[in-house]
């Protein structure tokens, strides 16, 4: 969605054809010399955004899941986060601003973040690029809501029409231009797939963490795929036991019962509400099996935001809630 805010943009504030470039003294020109050097834009604002801006910021948003790992991966996002940066400088160029004012305010807000991007990724800092990632869309954002604030909006019904004839539009409130790039639409993220996850913390209404139910370091993994469901979860901090004595298997079954946690079975998934519910089938507790878990999510800078509903969990007089953070594998 941030990069699609920059691409709706695109397609509104200007024409499908690069505009007139505009001169720039060529400083020979002072020594008496008649050429003059123009500024000339190649592509147009489409193409600068999709093939330049869309890449560019992608490789910021999903930082998480995409880290470099060689001297060529971190090349290659230095280039990317350098574009991003240059590319706001494109569009400050004469004649791409469809204004002086809030036009130029945005672009400096991408300018901004495109060079703090491209600063942290020459220091190879994850944990910056991730910080960049509320800057970088604030920018987008900003930006689509001074230049196509409705688009996307459909009319309301007319109340006095026949219910038969109240047929939402197919197309949006605004036209969108024949240069417009419908076809490089990014997908809408899916849960379908395998995650590792990262963190496990059950939240307060403030949202600070009250606990964390299989400690500070937990392992473990969702896999959605051909219409099933497997989630396990377990505690890297349980104590190994040795030796094989009742007193010592009784301590090892507590606490592998209160460490860890799985089940699976077929699933549906309701991508419009943003849940899936799972019909359990085998679970690590027999009173799981037979009956249906439902589980919400949603997508946070490329992670999964995973777990049941908003303050269904007790301890003690806390409602809280329960929040998985996982990365996706495949």
């Amino acid at each position: 969605m941030r990069n699609l805010a920059w691409l709706l943009l695109v397609a509104s504030t200007l024409p499908a054809q690069p505009p007139s470039p505009s001169p720039l003294q060529n400083p020979a020109a002072s020594a008496g010399q008649a050429d003059v050097v123009r500024a000339q834009p190649v592509g147009t604002m489409s193409d600068l955004m999709v093939k330049i801006i869309y890449p560019a910021s992608d490789a910021v948003f999903y930082i998480a899941t995409r880290e470099p790992k060689t001297e060529v991966e971190w090349s290659e996002l230095q280039g990317k986060t350098l574009a991003l940066a240059e590319s706001a400088n494109l569009l400050l160029m004469p004649g791409r601003a469809r204004d002086q004012d809030r036009w130029m305010q945005d672009a400096k807000l991408l300018l901004d973040a495109g060079t703090a991007a491209y600063r942290a990724a020459r220091r190879k800092d994850v944990a910056a690029l991730e910080a960049v990632n509320d800057q970088l869309l604030t920018s987008c954002t900003s930006c689509h809501q001074h230049y196509r604030p409705n688009y996307g909006r459909r009319p309301a019904p007319d109340a006095t029409a026949p219910q038969s004839a109240r047929v939402a539009p197919s197309a949006p409130s605004a036209p969108v231009p024949l240069s417009a790039p419908v076809a490089t639409t990014p997908p809408a993220p899916s849960i379908v797939g395998r995650w590792k996850l990262r963190a496990a913390e059950d939240l307060r209404a403030d949202g600070s963490v009250a606990r964390y139910p299989w400690g500070q370091h937990p392992v473990g993994s969702i896999v959605v795929e051909g219409g099933a469901c497997y989630l396990q979860i377990a505690s890297s901090d349980t104590p190994s036991f040795s030796g094989g004595s009742t007193p010592v298997m009784e301590q090892m079954k507590a606490a592998l019962l209160s460490t860890y946690i799985a089940y699976s079975g077929p699933c549906a998934i309701n991508a419009s509400e943003g849940s899936v519910t799972l019909k359990v089938e085998a679970a690590w507790r027999p009173d799981y099996v037979g009956t249906e878990q439902k589980r919400f999510f949603r997508f946070q800078n490329g992670a999964l935001i995973f777990g049941p509903a908003p303050n269904s969990m007790r301890a003690g007089n806390e409602t809280l809630t329960r929040r998985l953070t996982l990365d996706r594998v495949q």
